[in-house]
């Protein structure tokens, strides 16, 4: 402003000089004085406002820069954020579909193997029905039976022994529920507490001999053949009236008796006797009695195992035919005996 204004003053002295040499009108001084002073002040206007739009242009470029850098921030904590839960979700999701496709393939197992599929889901479906109310024992107690029962399934699909620590009941009768074509005993006798002579250990006169003599009645009735020889391992146990009472009981329910002396019994088999039973010819379920010092005293049984090893289940068949060979069926002389225990002449 002050510049346009010192510039117009300045060409108003120029030019009123030139205009008294030339002997023009003053009009022309002044004109020409005001013209230049406003194209002076018209080239600074637009310098100056040239100048502040530059300063605004570059002040919008910096605030955008600045708000461009503070969107980008944000939007980067989002997408970080967004991409951290998408993650935890894909994890999520991956897990679930693992699960399902582990339960699939489980499901699939069970549907391929000979297992009846209805059992098996049944398990599952009782095993997650337990209250969750319920005693924290209760829980620990379901847990330790369904791991000893996968331990058992376990060594059971291996083929080869499974072995359970002291006197078993349950698959004894287990097994004598489900064969379907024999059952073969060897059973060899011992002293009861009460120091009587009676049979493995008096197992007759238990409750789990009761229930064995049960399920192979019911086994009977399905047309399973079922023999025992039972061996004479104490003098004058033959002429033991419980003993012979015990033996014509199970030959009048069907099964086939027979008595072995330990003399008939053949040299290779003599020295190795044990209790065994033999299923189907498939499994062979054997106890192991542990040493008595006393001989009053019954002893107990200290391991039951089943084996399932082919070779081991043919040594068994062998030496029940051969032992089963070497006995002799209940004859009229044993009745005797048996008539004595109506007698009183125990």
């Amino acid at each position: 402003m002050f510049l346009s204004v010192g510039i117009g003053t300045i060409a108003y002295l120029l030019t009123n000089v030139l205009i008294e040499q030339i002997e023009e009108p003053q009009i022309w001084a002044i004109t020409l004085s005001l013209l230049i002073g406003g194209y002076t002040f018209l080239t600074q206007f637009m310098h100056e406002l040239e100048n502040r739009m530059q300063s605004v242009e570059k002040a919008e470029s910096e605030h955008s820069q600045r708000v461009g850098q503070l969107v980008d921030s944000r939007f980067t904590a989002i997408n970080d954020v967004l991409n951290d839960k998408l993650v935890e979700i894909d994890k999520v999701v991956q897990g679930g579909f693992a699960k399902i496709n582990e339960a699939t393939q489980l499901f699939g197992l069970v549907e391929a193997s000979a297992l009846r599929t209805d059992a098996v889901t049944q398990l599952v479906r009782h095993s997650t029905q337990i209250d969750p109310q319920a005693p924290d024992l209760v829980f620990r107690f379901a847990q330790a039976e369904i791991s000893r029962m996968s331990e058992f399934l376990k060594e059971l699909s291996e083929g080869g022994n499974v072995t359970y620590e002291g006197e078993d009941r349950d698959w004894m009768l287990s097994l004598t529920g489900n064969c379907r074509s024999s059952i073969d005993a060897i059973s060899l006798t011992t002293v009861d507490a009460r120091g009587s002579g009676f049979v493995d250990g008096s197992l007759w006169t238990s409750d789990l001999g009761q229930r064995y003599l049960e399920v192979q009645r019911d086994a009977l009735d399905r047309g399973v053949r079922i023999r025992r020889v039972f061996i004479l391992d104490r003098p004058g146990l033959a002429d033991d009236p419980m003993f012979m009472e015990n033996c014509f009981l199970q030959k009048e329910m069907g099964i086939e008796v027979r008595l072995l002396d330990t003399r008939a019994i053949p040299g290779t088999r003599r020295s190795s006797l044990f209790d065994f039973i033999l299923f189907d010819d498939v499994i062979s379920y054997e106890s192991t009695p542990a040493s008595s010092i006393d001989g009053s005293i019954r002893p107990t049984i200290v391991t039951t195992r089943l084996e399932l090893r082919a070779t081991r289940v043919k040594d068994r068949i062998l030496r029940f035919k051969d032992l089963y060979s070497s006995a002799r069926p209940i004859h009229s002389a044993d009745e005797n005996v048996l008539k004595a225990i109506d007698r009183g002449e125990r």
